[in-house]
């Protein structure tokens, strides 16, 4: 059963994303068969995702006529204004979060995780990664450094595995420090290996990837982060009330920071 509902998510996913790339609001999708073969999985299992994606909103079918893209690739809106948890944000977008995959372990910190961290290059840290996905499509890789101990304080993330727990909410009881700020560094890449087995997307797929640092009340960092999103599925979005004076910019070009979430 377990293998049945992987296959059904790859085929709706990779569905999904062939909409999104050929096809615009009103064209007509090739029928049943011609996406069987394209996706190479059977009819019945293209009959089953179409229905799914009906259901969602994505295609409507008419009997004996065919089935049309409505909408368009319908993307859920995330927004970067406030410190929030990826799980909440997509809630309330009216989307279900699900964990597809989660991982804790201990792993060496790589050079800039270090340098945020205050932490010698190398030295053993947590790692995190988490794949979020967005009504059973996968949407966001996330993958976490944390040090060992904080404060005087041993560092437990094994409950992240869990869509339950988000990082704000377990950093702040583990350290008792909320995370009053994050800093996101965002950049278009196109998709690598690792990546593409990640978010079951082509090679070359258009993907944002994002740097972020979790900071406590005094202005601790708490995390380093690596966010890689797929935006046919996300759509990122930033908001601002009054203008607020811009740092300087860096040697070698301009990177904006925004308040992100985990």
């Amino acid at each position: 059963m377990a293998r049945r509902e992987t296959a059904l998510q790859s085929a709706h996913g990779r569905l999904r994303e062939l909409i999104g790339s050929e096809f615009l609001t009103g064209d007509k999708l090739p029928n049943e068969r011609d996406l069987a073969d394209r996706l190479e999985v059977s009819r019945a299992t293209v009959r089953e995702v179409l229905g799914q994606l009906a259901a969602e909103g994505m295609v409507t079918r008419t009997w004996g006529i065919g089935t049309f893209v409505h909408g368009g690739a319908e993307r859920v809106p995330v927004s970067l204004s406030d410190v929030m948890a990826l799980r909440d944000r997509i809630t309330a977008s009216g989307h279900r979060p699900t964990l597809q995959d989660a991982a804790v372990s201990r792993a060496s910190a790589p050079a800039d995780c270090a340098a945020v961290l205050g932490l010698e290059p190398d030295s053993p840290v947590w790692r995190v990664d988490r794949l979020f996905a967005v009504d059973g499509v996968p949407a966001a890789w996330i993958r976490d450094h944390l040090p060992l101990r904080f404060d005087g304080r041993d560092l437990d993330p094994s409950g992240l595995v869990s869509i339950d727990l988000d990082m704000f909410e377990f950093l702040a009881d583990a350290t008792g420090m909320p995370v009053r700020r994050a800093e996101i560094e965002l950049a278009a890449v196109p998709a690598d290996e690792e990546s593409t087995a990640r978010l079951d997307v082509s090679l070359g797929h258009p993907l944002i990837s994002a740097t972020q640092i979790g900071y406590g009340p005094g202005g601790a960092a708490l995390f380093h982060g690596h966010v890689t999103v797929r935006t046919d599925v996300l759509t990122l979005r930033i908001s601002r009330g009054e203008e607020r004076a811009e740092p300087a910019p860096r040697a070698g070009g301009v990177r904006p920071r925004r308040s992100a979430d985990s």
